[in-house]
């Protein structure tokens, strides 16, 4: 009995130091000695083991490395070795006749002794990075590093990799890069453009009046001057205004208090209008036609009181018969109150110019007041031609007619202006 548990003793002990041989490797303790036996990846090993030699086999993937300190994969197939490829335990290194072709330097941050000799370098920009860590790094070569040389391409062959670095190129930007970069550029200007269109819709809609104020003052200033000239003639108004006697309140406080220059010396022109300027005991057919013919412009403001008004009608209808005689702009027509332009149709006096020229509306939204005077200005000041029609030909106005009242069309009375021209 003693002498059988001796045995089983000895036995144990024997196996405990003995080499353990297994299909794929040979183990001496923590070492693991696995060369020439046509692998084709790392063998399933220990999770202790600390030393690998693999030499001579046909490596190409590398997997369950944790504790590893030195290892030799030389005379292997490995073309490429991943950043996170090896352990920070990994100090001593052989990948002596390899195909690396550009190693990755952040591959190598743990080592101490390295060996890269008879690698398959190709000389490229991809190069560059592996270059510059052989100038600065303080691991140890097994052979000196003036001795690694371009393999690929045939051009560069057996080239030291000192000589090349002196002569490497950048790399250009890789082309999925590139056009990464291109789609995240466009979404950025699209998303840039989409966002100043929007809050310039909004700016506008809120701002508008004070956005154009601003741009006529700077091309009042820089282009124009301060105040525009008027044109030197001889006649004796720059404009009649004619409209309905009922409508004098409205027209003093948005028309004549902006244009005439008797109710401020800032105001332009020299206006005309029934009230004051018309000659008491004259026949008014004949104040109407004087007031237009001695003026370079008429202005009618149509209201709704204005087309039940036949004496403002027939004001339109001599101002036109001068424009289709001289053709040059000398009506100007602004439509005053909430007034359709079908409605305006209902008026033969006034339905060849509203279906032929352009006429000024009196805006809703205070905002577009600076706009609207403007262009009041302007056609007041510039003289251009215009066509003549057939349909154009005016009929007289009959005096006593009149027009049938329209509903819910009211003339709309403002508040004082705050802007000058």
């Amino acid at each position: 009995m003693w002498t059988s548990a001796l045995q089983l003793v000895f036995i144990g002990f024997y196996f405990r130091y003995v080499p353990k041989c297994y299909p794929s490797c040979t183990f001496h303790g923590l070492v693991a000695d696995c060369p020439s036996r046509n692998h084709y990846w790392v063998p399933a090993l220990p999770p202790n083991i600390t030393h690998l030699y693999l030499q001579m086999n046909f490596i190409r993937i590398f997997s369950g490395l944790s504790s590893i300190y030195e290892m030799d994969v030389s005379s292997n197939a490995l073309t490429y070795l991943q950043q996170d490829l090896f352990p920070t335990t990994l100090k001593r290194l052989d990948l002596s006749d390899n195909f690396l072709a550009s190693p990755d330097p952040v591959t190598f941050l743990s080592l101490s002794f390295l060996s890269l000799a008879e690698n398959r370098f190709y000389c490229d920009c991809n190069l560059e990075s592996f270059l510059k860590w052989l100038n600065v790094t303080n691991v140890t070569f097994a052979s000196p590093t003036e001795e690694y040389r371009c393999e690929f391409p045939a051009a560069l062959q057996n080239l030291p990799l000192g000589n090349f670095s002196r002569v490497i190129e950048p790399c250009e930007e890789d082309d999925a890069k590139a056009i990464q970069d291109l789609q995240l550029a466009l979404f950025i200007f699209n998303a840039v453009l989409v966002i100043t269109v929007i809050l310039s819709g909004f700016v506008y809609a809120r701002l508008r009046g004070h956005i154009f104020i601003i741009y006529k003052t700077i091309v009042g200033r820089v282009l124009e001057g301060l105040k525009p000239n008027l044109p030197v003639d001889e006649v004796q108004y720059d404009a009649f205004l004619s409209f309905s006697e009922n409508d004098y309140g409205w027209v003093e406080a948005a028309l004549l208090k902006k244009l005439d220059n008797q109710f401020s010396e800032e105001n332009l022109f020299r206006c005309c209008f029934e009230a004051r300027d018309f000659l008491p005991g004259e026949d008014h057919l004949t104040n109407i036609r004087d007031a237009i013919w001695s003026s370079r412009k008429t202005v009618c403001v149509v209201s709704k009181e204005f087309l039940k008004d036949g004496w403002c009608l027939e004001a339109f209808t001599l101002a036109q018969g001068r424009m289709l005689e001289e053709l040059t702009n000398v009506l100007v027509m602004v439509v005053v109150g909430k007034m359709a332009h079908y409605q305006l149709m209902k008026y033969h006096t006034v339905r060849a110019f509203v279906q032929r020229r352009e006429y000024l509306t009196w805006p809703e939204d205070p905002q577009d007041l600076e706009w609207f005077y403007d262009r009041l200005v302007s056609k007041i000041l510039k003289d251009t031609k215009v066509k003549k029609f057939a349909e154009d030909q005016p009929e007289p106005a009959q005096p006593d007619a009149q027009p049938q009242e329209e509903e819910g069309i009211q003339l709309e009375n403002i508040g004082p202006i705050p802007c000058q021209l």
